[in-house]
């Protein structure tokens, strides 16, 4: 694809460059990754004027090497860059969601380059418990966490639902504070505010339900698909709350498995966003925060499985051993349901 397409050509020339720079350090390669780094951009920009059918697929697999590209945060970082850092990998994100919202609905999903943007990699359990009356609003199958991906991908019994929302309970402290605040206070934001709880909640339901596992890296990588511009501004704000979001995320984040272009930005912008928040913050907030550097020193300290694992220390109900098996019995059963619908649907000879 990228030998007729340049701009894909100079992404991957960057990324090569990068990769051998990273590998023996040489201001060569790292000019020579430079070059094409901007040689993407021109070009990328000049062919995103005049998107075509037979260009969509490598825009596409471009915007998302784009996210590749951004030179990380070394060393030393002051907390600000590293912010700055996270709001140049919002807006490239921004514009990938941009790009795969033209053929979300008009199969997307029958594209070869499909598997960079589809959003789950399977259908989860309910959750396992409901301690709160806070629900996941309902809307069309493919555009809410509940069924993210395109329509055309579900059976026809799923249908929009609603469900509890599963959180680690000082973030569904927080969520419950925005829904319901002290004296009846109008919350300006909390219609930008609430959504992105819902969008973590899955997150957090892959990994207990499978623990670490390619359908948790993948509602990790697309997070950034479900917010909206205005969800950015308050981010780029430093409004305190949205920050809080942004600080588990990327301490769930930093759990995948990274590669050498990730390396160590993904632990530190973390840790700059749990800093900044601690500036100003206060009550719930800093109870919130402190479980987000709690996950990220545990991974520092002991590894991404035990990070894992600690995400639900202290979680009154949820037993994180029990996960997996309670995923078998939700998927059996599940099994067993579909089978007697095949069998209701028998045609039989009547004499």
């Amino acid at each position: 694809m990228s030998i007729a397409h340049p701009h894909l050509l100079y992404a991957i020339l960057s990324i090569s460059a990068s990769h051998l720079a990273a590998l023996k350090p040489s201001s060569h390669l790292q000019s020579t990754a430079l070059f094409y780094r901007q040689k993407t951009y021109q070009s990328y920009a000049k062919e995103l004027a005049s998107i075509t059918p037979n260009s969509y697929e490598a825009i596409l697999t471009t915007a998302c090497f784009l996210l590749t590209l951004i030179p990380p945060p070394g060393p030393g970082t002051p907390d600000g860059e590293c912010l700055n850092h996270m709001m140049t990998l919002l807006k490239l994100s921004e514009g990938l969601r941009i790009l795969v919202t033209l053929r979300w609905s008009q199969g997307i999903e029958k594209l070869s380059v499909y598997p960079l943007i589809c959003r789950e990699l399977r259908s989860l359990p309910p959750a396992p418990i409901a301690a709160t009356k806070v629900q996941v609003r309902p809307g069309p199958v493919g555009s809410t966490p509940v069924h993210p991906n395109p329509a055309a991908t579900y059976d026809e019994y799923a249908l929009p639902t609603t469900a509890s929302v599963f959180l680690p309970p000082p973030l569904l402290g927080l969520l419950e504070s925005i829904v319901q605040p002290e004296g009846g206070a109008l919350d300006v934001d909390a219609n930008t505010l609430i959504p992105v709880f819902h969008v973590l909640s899955p997150v957090f339901l892959s990994l207990y339900y499978y623990h670490l596992n390619p359908d948790f890296n993948v509602r990790i990588f697309c997070f950034t698909s479900f917010l909206m511009p205005e969800f950015l501004a308050l981010v780029k704000a430093r409004e305190e709350r949205a920050l809080v979001l942004m600080a588990w995320f990327f301490a769930l984040a930093d759990m995948v498995p990274n590669g050498w272009w990730v390396g160590n930005k993904v632990g530190a912008v973390a840790e700059a966003l749990c800093r900044t928040i601690r500036k100003t913050g206060r009550g719930k907030i800093i109870e919130v925060v402190e479980g987000a550097e709690r996950v990220v020193g545990v991974n520092q300290r002991e590894g991404r499985e035990r990070a894992a694992e600690s995400v639900f220390d202290g979680w009154e109900g949820v037993n994180w051993g029990d996960g997996p098996t309670k995923a078998k019995e939700w998927e059996d059963g599940l099994a067993n349901l579909t089978k007697g619908f095949d069998l209701c649907n028998i045609d039989f000879e009547i004499p």
